[in-house]
């Protein structure tokens, strides 16, 4: 119970406008108090006051607690967590590092040597329950109600990435404890953009891409953007290891913001590093963790000439992407006028396509191609076409009574094991969706349908937890290996599914190294979560399989299509990049392990884990 005085010093906060909770206890022979401000209803002058205030409580407060034991007479607990934090690159420690409890509740900051320590105290009180209190390393205590079981730690500081992308540490809180956090250094792209011609007053949209493996495909997905400072400079920070793309976006000239008639308009077209048109083309910039890239570009202005195209529907609203012909890539943009029902906008000269998406229940897709020759483009339109709908036919073919069949869910509808779905084959990501099946009503669940797929390629994936996909194909195609053709306006053969359930079972260790760091908030018991990848080699058949290690690294994998697979262990999670292309893969068996599998076969294999800083 805290004395009189301090509830004196509360009612003095709450008369001034600030609002406190004030817990105090008794430590080592030190009294202390934890001040929460709630709620600000004062400006100016009330900071000066509450540090004033803070200051006098901490040292006038009393409670009526005995030293070392609680009320009812029971021994206090104390427990102390010491830690370090490092760098996970170079394993180096790091100074002056905010150190946070996983609930945020208390922080303390790293010294010189990047070590921390936090001391909690688990008083017992009888008929309040346990009463627990902490003290960081910097000689603040702390006070929490409620038990403190399990907790878990992080850092985090400039120059480095922010939670979420680092390694956390959980663990019991109990007696003397000590652990390692570590920190991902950031990557960092840093570039100029030159503008001709220009004193300042033009400043340029970049936009980063990060290439990232997704269900068998390597697309490439926004990682941000930044408009340049008025000296053309721009910063891309808080990067993770990967390899990217950089491109500017067009941007109108000042002047023709507010066109005069008959005065010509200029811009500067999309440009894509280094200095080229095409983004299939743009060089890759490659950064592992800490590393930082210099990379310029320069922007031409050119005439601009307005552009208007028709629409042959009325869509209530809609999607564009318009990109140079044939060499598709972000950076280039029209509008959609409602009250107009038209596209509009303005272009450079060139050979362009357009593709539109119309929103709604029923979806409907339009591409036009049309040219831009030195004067306003008005006259040519563009019809929508609704998307087709793609059906799936599953033929099991299952060895055992118990691997076919629905399952139930939670809301009592069947639907079936297999889940099909259709991931565009394209080179940009996010580009647009193919949709996932859902069984025909009335039909049986062997029986499913794709609806509102546009025109486009894709990649058919399969996944069902009792089985695998043995052949996947549509008109007489392998669209296994190949991707789905899907033309305007439907006609599209059903695609036929055959499900085996005699798949091979690989199953093995992940062998941790001596420096590494538990995964972040993730662990089975005392032993950290690590994520196994079986990629299928190229030329090789196989498919796609992810598996989670547990206790002691130990980790299975069923069902596994007959085919040869390279075999790697991550420290983290399912962003981390698969590889795809065949020189990656080379590079990476080193780290990993080469297996083959036939229909039913067992294989046991130990593989390394590989820091996320070494996976890219």
């Amino acid at each position: 119970m805290c004395s009189k005085q301090c509830l004196r010093w509360f009612e003095l906060c709450h008369r001034i406008g600030v609002e406190m909770v004030i817990e105090s206890a008794a430590m080592n022979g030190n009294v202390t108090c934890r001040i929460l401000n709630r709620w600000w209803r004062r400006k100016a002058g009330v900071w000066g006051y509450v540090v004033g205030i803070a200051i006098i409580l901490c040292s006038l407060l009393s409670c009526g607690v005995a030293r070392g034991q609680g009320a009812g007479g029971k021994q206090d607990e104390v427990s102390t967590v010491r830690g370090r934090v490092l760098n996970q690159v170079t394993k180096e420690p790091i100074a002056r590092a905010l150190v946070l409890t996983g609930d945020q509740e208390y922080a303390t900051m790293t010294n010189d040597r990047g070590e921390f320590e936090f001391k909690t105290l688990q008083r017992q009180n009888q008929g309040q329950g346990d009463i627990r209190g902490g003290e960081a390393g910097n000689g603040n205590v702390m006070i929490a109600r409620g038990t403190m079981q399990t907790q878990s730690f992080n850092a985090r500081k400039p120059g480095y990435l922010p939670v979420g992308h680092n390694p956390v540490v959980r663990f019991e809180v109990h007696g003397q404890s000590e652990t390692t956090i570590y920190l991902v250094p950031e990557a960092l792209i840093l570039g100029h953009v030159t503008v001709p011609g220009s004193e300042g007053d033009v400043q340029i949209q970049c936009e980063l891409y990060r290439r990232q493996m997704s269900e068998g495909r390597e697309p490439w997905q926004p990682a941000g953007t930044f408009t340049t400072w008025p000296d053309g400079e721009f910063r891309f920070s808080e990067l993770r290891a990967g390899t990217y793309k950089l491109i500017t976006h067009e941007q109108m000239e000042r002047d023709s913001m507010v066109p005069i008639p008959g005065a010509q308009l200029f811009g500067y077209p999309p440009i894509y590093y280094q200095n080229t048109t095409d983004f299939s083309a743009a060089s890759a910039i490659v950064r592992k963790a800490g590393e930082t890239a210099q990379v310029n570009l320069t922007v031409a202005r050119r005439e601009y000439y307005p552009v208007q195209i028709g629409l042959g529907n009325e869509p209530k609203g809609m999607n564009l992407v318009v990109y140079p012909m044939g060499h598709y890539g972000p950076g280039w943009s029209l509008g959609f006028n409602p009250a107009e029902q038209a596209i509009g906008g303005m272009l450079p000269d060139g050979n362009y396509t357009v593709e539109a998406d119309a929103l709604g229940e029923v979806q409907s897709t339009g591409i036009l191609n049309f040219s831009v020759n030195g004067r306003a483009l008005e006259g040519p339109v563009l019809n929508l076409i609704p998307n087709a709908s793609v059906s799936i036919n599953v033929r099991e073919e299952f060895q055992s009574e118990q691997s076919g069949g629905s399952f139930a869910m939670s809301n009592g509808k069947r639907v079936p094991d297999i889940r099909v779905s259709l991931a565009p084959v394209d080179e940009v990501g996010g580009k647009w969706r193919g949709g996932r099946a859902h069984v025909v009503e009335g039909s049986d669940e062997h029986t499913m349908v794709i609806e509102n797929v546009r025109p486009g390629r894709y990649r058919v994936n399969v996944h069902s937890e009792r089985g695998y996909a043995a052949s996947i194909e549509c008109g007489g195609s392998d669209v296994m290996h190949q991707p789905l053709v899907v033309g305007r306006g439907g006609g599209t053969p059903p695609i036929e599914v055959t499900m085996r359930d005699d798949g091979a079972e690989v199953s093995g260790t992940v062998e941790e190294t001596t420096d590494a760091p538990v995964n972040a908030e993730q662990a089975y018991g005392d032993y950290p979560v690590r994520f196994v990848y079986l990629v299928p080699i190229e030329g090789t058949p196989g498919q796609n399989r992810v598996a989670i290690s547990r206790q002691q690294g130990a980790f299975v994998v069923e069902q596994v299509p007959p085919g040869a697979y390279l075999v790697l262990a991550y420290e983290q999670g399912p962003d981390q990049e698969l590889p795809g292309d065949e020189e990656t893969m080379r590079a990476l068996e080193s780290k990993g392990k080469v297996i083959h599998v036939e229909a039913g076969q067992k294989v046991n294999v130990k593989v390394k884990m590989i820091a996320g800083s070494d996976g890219e």
